[in-house]
């Protein structure tokens, strides 16, 4: 059965202030019919609060007309959540409890000990557990409002990516990052010519100072170039890449889901601002493309499909890439995979197989 999703588009139809995103965001909250999941409860909201210079993550606006519609609806307490070391520079984005009308609360706690661990059995390429945050996991309902942007590891960043690497402790973010992969450097063939940082064309890889290959994986768009170059072929690519990080990233996300009844499970993602890079590169860069609008519903899967669905019926803003990136010109792929050369629908895939949703949806656009 498909997924009900409601959708509000950022262009008005006609230039009147009911029509503005604004107004139909209340009217999107509306219609999701809030009170059946938060009704004298306790709703975590988690959010990504951004950092550094970064100035592209949710609007406040946004956040203070979320939490005052919880409120109506009848909820018992209501607080955002993040990582403890975004929120200590939330205030420079106008993220303030006075602004939100409730608590700012660190994922694990001040002290990064406020987690509960899940074995993973058996381990999936060295990732043995999954901790989550202690503070959602005392909530009621679990509301995951989300900025969507592109991702150089896994394509883009949205409602999974905002659990899984946001929800967790920071021993478990990166027990993820180690899942990052593709290429296979054998030390003992390598003479250290150089060769294929030279000919990285995406600045990808550097000897770190023990004289290992480094690869930074955000940039290496998987071209295969360090491969061929290599005089003493001392470096392989395998298959799937970046694949194993999008399933790390689901299973934990999944794991979260499952301590939360499906009724209480709510995801807003908003297309606006989708920039190339994730917001915790502490910089903000032109949008990829026009904004879109917001996407509400009560399946993670739906809702990011549906989103990369969206994006991906938009052109390229000229000149929104960094300068030196080239864009693929086959037109069958994900924008997203045109700029990073990872599949975006691959985390989708993965949640649906674990049992989070389906993929099928069907759209209500808010008047």
């Amino acid at each position: 059965m498909s997924a009900r999703l409601l959708f509000a588009a950022f262009a008005p139809k006609t230039l009147e202030p009911a029509n503005s995103i604004g107004n139909k965001f209340q009217r999107l909250l509306e219609k999701l019919d809030l009170p059946s999941a938060v009704g004298n409860r306790t709703v975590a909201v988690k959010m990504h609060l951004g950092g550094g210079g970064g100035f592209s993550t949710i609007h406040p606006f946004f956040v203070r007309k979320l939490i005052q519609a919880v409120r109506k609806a009848g909820a018992r307490e209501v607080f955002v959540t993040d990582l403890r070391r975004d929120i200590s520079g939330a205030i420079d984005r106008g993220y303030t409890e006075e602004v939100f009308g409730c608590r700012i609360v660190p994922v694990c706690g001040e002290d990064e000990r406020d987690f509960k661990t899940f074995p993973v059995e058996p381990p999936f390429h060295g990732m043995d557990r999954i901790e989550l945050s202690g503070a959602i996991l005392k909530a009621d309902v679990l509301l995951d409002f989300s900025h969507v942007k592109g991702h150089g590891v896994c394509g883009f960043g949205g409602a999974s990516k905002n659990l899984s690497m946001g929800a967790v402790t920071d021993k478990m973010r990166q027990m993820l990052h180690g899942l990052e992969g593709g290429l296979v450097w054998k030390e003992e063939k390598c003479s250290h010519c150089g060769s294929c940082i030279a000919n990285c064309p995406n600045g990808a890889m550097k000897f770190d100072e023990n004289g290992r290959l480094d690869v930074f994986y955000h940039n290496c768009k998987f071209c295969q170039h360090c491969v061929l170059i290599c005089p003493e072929q001392a470096i392989t690519m395998t298959a799937g890449g970046y694949l194993d990080f999008q399933k790390g990233m689901a299973m934990t996300s999944a794991k979260l889901l499952e301590q939360f009844p499906e009724n209480r499970r709510l995801f807003i993602n908003m297309l606006m601002d989708t920039t190339i890079f994730c917001d915790c590169w502490s910089m903000t860069t032109p949008r990829l493309i026009p904004d879109i609008g917001i996407l509400a519903g009560r399946d993670i899967v739906a809702v990011e499909q549906a989103t990369l669905d969206l994006i991906n019926r938009e052109e390229l803003i000229p000149k929104s890439l960094p300068e030196g990136w080239d864009l693929l010109e086959d037109r069958s792929l994900h924008l997203f995979e045109r700029i990073h050369h990872k599949d975006p629908y691959a985390v989708v895939r993965y949640l649906e197989e674990l049992g989070c949703g389906t993929a099928d949806y069907a759209l209500e656009e808010i008047e």
